[in-house]
Formats: structure tokens, sequence, C-alpha cells
């Protein structure tokens, strides 16, 4: 296993657990070093144009996968430039549904703009997806907003039986994607929380603060329900190519972005904590700096407890602290942590810090994706710090 994370000719692997776009800048900079960094991503987000696609085929979220596939596409390639064009295109928030739908039949006759500088082969398979699409859609589905990426990966899920690996792979070989992007869970499922003031909340997009206001009381436990209208918990399996990317991974990445939407719902499907225990390499936690308004109360000592409870959750008692964290990365000098840090705290359980220059500015509250992906890679080659 070692000899064979050293003589990888395609780079290292570098495995994050996320969603969102937080960590778009870092995947397309990683991308210039190695072509195997692997992403998990969750498939919960209840919000966004992935809701109304959610609703009319009670399928996983998709946003979040196609938004990461795109992030590490090589826009370099002309092969490839026009397919990108394409799955970022929106069909307008304004146009009338008859009219998005002739614009969508265009696509699917391969008559559209977007399509013409498309190879032909390839121009061919994503129209009839769209054709599949406009025969399966509902005739109460609102296409206003609507994003053709998400549109192509439902189809393909579709297609398929309702298996989402084979319409990610495909959507990566068209966009020319140089990293590994997978479903945390193939299964259905919502985002429930329960605030400190015992109020319960399904759905991510209100509890998010992207599209509601922000909580009022800091959210105290998280969990996978069957419905935005049924916050009962619900015991979701991890899929078998996520566990089998944990597996082959030479660092593992709990990384920046909405830390319980984003990252900690991508850790909650069954099996994940225990793959990651089983798997020796390095783990390390770089905390959200800014403001993140799912962390409130949340000092980065409490989100260190957090991401430990459900790393654990597989077995509290036989999986250690050390074996799903190593430690937490932070620039103590330029960082802006909103609610503070409790380094000691962090310390206390054995977990290591590693201070190092993050950002460029003074109290900024983006990680620079230059600086950390450097960071990162030395890791993968020389192990973590003492």
């Amino acid at each position: 296993m070692e000899n064979l994370r050293v003589e990888r000719a395609d780079g290292p692997g570098v495995l994050f657990f996320s969603g969102g776009t937080a960590l778009a800048g870092l995947a397309s900079e990683l991308v210039r070093y190695t072509s195997n960094s692997m992403h998990i991503i969750t498939t919960f987000d209840s919000g966004g144009s992935s809701a109304k696609l959610r609703t009319a085929f009670k399928m996983p979220a998709v946003g979040d996968i196609r938004n990461r596939l795109l992030s590490l596409s090589d826009n370099s390639s002309d092969k490839c430039d026009a397919v990108i064009r394409l799955f970022k295109y929106r069909l307008a928030h304004n146009g009338s549904q008859e009219e998005l739908k002739i614009e969508l039949e265009s696509l699917a006759s391969e008559q559209h703009p977007l399509m013409l500088d498309i190879n032909q082969g390839v121009r061919r398979v994503v129209a009839r997806q769209f054709l599949y699409f406009l025969n399966l859609m509902p005739d109460s589905f609102d296409l206003r907003g609507a994003c053709l990426g998400n549109l192509a990966l439902a189809s393909g899920y579709l297609v398929h039986k309702r298996i989402l690996a084979p319409s990610i792979a495909q959507f990566a070989r068209y966009s020319c994607s140089r990293g590994m992007v997978r479903a945390c869970s193939f299964e259905y499922g919502h985002l429930a929380v329960r605030l400190k003031n015992g109020e319960v909340i399904a759905g991510q997009h209100l509890f998010s603060g992207k599209e509601n206001i922000p909580v009022k009381s800091p959210i105290d436990g998280m969990w996978i329900c069957a419905e935005v209208n049924d916050p009962w918990p619900k015991v979701v399996y991890a899929s078998s190519i996520a566990m089998m990317l944990i597996m082959e991974a030479d660092l593992i990445v709990y990384p920046m972005g909405s830390f319980y939407s984003s990252l900690l719902a991508s850790l909650l499907p069954k099996d994940i904590g225990h793959s990651i225990s089983s798997n020796p390499a390095p783990k390390i936690f770089i905390p959200n700096m800014g403001y993140d308004p799912e962390l409130k109360g949340h000092s980065v000592a409490l989100q260190v407890e957090r991401l430990l409870e459900v790393l654990r959750a597989d077995n509290p008692s036989g999986i250690s602290v050390d074996s799903v964290l190593d430690a937490v990365l932070v620039d103590t000098e330029n960082g802006c942590y909103e609610n503070g840090l409790e380094l000691e705290k962090i310390e206390a359980r054995g977990i290591k810090i590693i201070d190092k220059r993050l950002v460029e500015s003074e109290c900024s509250e983006l990680v620079d994706p230059v600086l950390l992906a450097e960071i990162l890679l030395d890791f993968t080659r020389n192990g973590l710090p003492d």
C-alpha cells in the first residue's frame, strides 16, 4: 500500500469531504499538481435548483456534485470548453414556462447555439439526455433558473435506473474533470438539526442561512431524515464507491465550507467514519475563517467536538480520536476566526495544532487556495509536521 501511494504517476490522492462552492478555488488549483484529488460530496441539500429536481423525481441532490466536477474541469481544452459552458448555463429566471421549454427542446434537437461547438458524438448523447428529461418532466416542473448541468445529471440518473454513479462518470468524462467526484450516499434523505433552544428544523435550506434567515440559536446536533416534513432520523448508508476512495486516500481533509450542511453532512452516512478510521493516512481539519451562519456560538474547539461526534458515530467506543483526526490547520497570525479558537481544548484531546500561513492579508475571511494547495501537497510528500 505504501509503495502504491509513493509511485502514483497522476499525483497524490488528497481526499476532501464537502459540498458547495467553498472548495471551488482550491479544486481548480489542485488540478495543476494532481489529477487524483478525491471529493466525497453531500447529496442532502434541499435548496436551489436541485430542490425542484428532488421534489419531482425523489432523487439525491446533484448541484454540489455538478459544481465540483466543473471546478475540476480542464478549461484549457478546446474539446471540453464548449461542454463546460453548456453545463454551467442556466435557463432564464424570468422566462415563461413555454419559452423555457422551447429552449430546452432546441437543446434536445441539437439546434441550440450552445450545442453547435460540441463534438458530434458528445452532442448527440447530451441532446438525448435533454430529450429524455423533457419526456419525463412533470407538467408542473418549473424550468426557471434550471442549470443544464443539473438536468443532464438528473437525466443520466433516471436513464440508469436511478443509479447516480454512471451519470457522474459520464459528466466527468465530457467536462474533462481531472479528479474523482463521488456522492457520499446514493440514498434519498434530507438534513435535520436540533437547536440549543430545543427547536428542530428539517431541510438544509431552512438552517444554512443562505435562502432563509440564519438560525437564532446555536445548532446542537444534526441527522438525516426522510423528508423536510418528517424530521424523524433515518439510517442512510455510505456508497461503496465513497468507502473505496476513503481507503485509497493519501491524505484525508475535512475542509472549510458550510460546517453542518456541507462538511458534516458528507460524513453522516453510516460506515463513513469506520472507513476513515481504517485508513492510516493523516487526517486534518481546516476550520472556516470569517462568518458562517451555521456556526453561531461555535469556537473552533467546539467544531472539533462536533466533528469527532460524527466521525465516531459508527462505533463511539471502538473508534479512537487519533484514528479519525490528527491535526487542525489554522493561521493564528492572519486568520479571522469569528467565535475564537480555544486551541488548548483541542490539544487536550491529543490533536495537533499546525499553524501555517493560509491567507495573504490580516484577518482575511477566505483561505488562499494557492497557499493551501502547497501545504496539502507538502503533507502528502513529507507527512504532518512534528
